[in-house]
């Protein structure tokens, strides 16, 4: 019995934990200044907590956005850990795939942190709600920087060699799945606030938008896999049979977000409702990680056979 990976070099590894980095900051930056559209209880330290995991997101996002160059440049040199901080070396990447997608999500990330601490500092100076400028100016500003991450996903790997409508396809499906996911903690948030208030207009709300997420995931990944891959390489490639856990894994959230919208959220005003919506939206982000991981391997380790 043949194993589905071979065993990847400390390198490759170091690559997948930063792109894992990347997904983790793209994810809670979008999800938690999102979610101040509305997802709390209206709070100060409700907005204070959605804007820290967005920030946090940008500290780990950053890090890793920049920690590719490092590692391409130990690889070359060949001296262990402290060959990736050769100066020289480092800036003889400057141009190349790896430096240029660094670039934009390191930019990206740096323009969200400083947003967000922008807003906390607003926050604090206020004594009453924040209008409705302080979150358009979130929103506005949160969507150009985490817009330049997603470009940086098109920079690098198999995909950037492939026409522009398929580039536009995988840096539209990243921000989908970064809503999506990233919203989850959020919403798992207001299941123990019991100050919350409409719970299961929230979730209803968030339905809405999940469909529209869907449909987006959807559309943009099937495109990219009819035109990444033949069909039978699903089933003849390693790459092909990754692709497959990972489709199962996305059916298997589909299964989780349907279950909440139909079985859940419309017992939300009985006893222990919202308890019972908690551990299926747990259930959720657990799913949600291991989609996350198999993403990271099969754009990190593996690629398609034809590219």
């Amino acid at each position: 019995m043949t194993l589905l990976l071979s065993i990847p070099s400390l390198w490759a590894l170091a690559f997948a934990l930063a792109k894992i980095g990347v997904f983790a900051g793209l994810i809670a930056g979008a999800g938690g200044v999102l979610a101040l559209g509305g997802y709390h209880n209206g709070s100060r330290a409700a907005h204070t907590r959605l804007l820290s995991y967005s920030l946090l997101g940008a500290f780990i996002g950053f890090h890793s956005s920049l920690a590719p160059v490092l590692i391409q440049a130990g690889q070359i040199n060949d001296a262990g850990v402290m060959g990736m901080f050769d100066s020289d070396l480092v800036l003889l990447l400057r141009g190349t795939p790896v430096w240029e997608s660094a670039a934009f999500r390191g930019a990206g990330f740096a323009l969200s942190a400083l947003l967000i601490l922008s807003l906390l500092r607003t926050l604090r100076a206020q004594r009453k709600p924040p209008d409705s400028v302080f979150y358009r100016l979130a929103f506005i500003g949160q969507a150009l920087a985490l817009g330049l991450v997603a470009y940086g996903f098109t920079l690098s790997g198999h995909v950037s060699v492939l026409d522009a409508w398929l580039r536009a396809a995988l840096a539209f499906h990243v921000a989908a799945m970064a809503i999506w996911v990233g919203m989850l903690l959020p919403l798992r948030w207001c299941c123990d606030d019991v100050e919350t208030g409409d719970l299961g207009d929230l979730m209803r709300r968030f339905g809405r938008l999940g469909m529209g997420l869907v449909a987006a995931l959807a559309s943009s990944g099937a495109f990219m896999l009819l035109t990444l891959i033949d069909l039978i390489e699903l089933f003849t490639t390693q790459y092909g049979r990754l692709m497959l856990f990972k489709l199962a894994a996305f059916v298997g959230l589909l299964s989780i977000a349907a279950l909440n919208k139909l079985r859940h959220v419309p017992v939300l005003h009985l006893p222990g409702g919202s308890r019972a919506l908690a551990r299926s939206i747990d259930r959720e982000l657990i799913v949600a990680m291991v989609l996350l991981l198999v993403t990271a391997i099969v754009t990190t380790l593996l690629g398609p056979a034809t590219h």
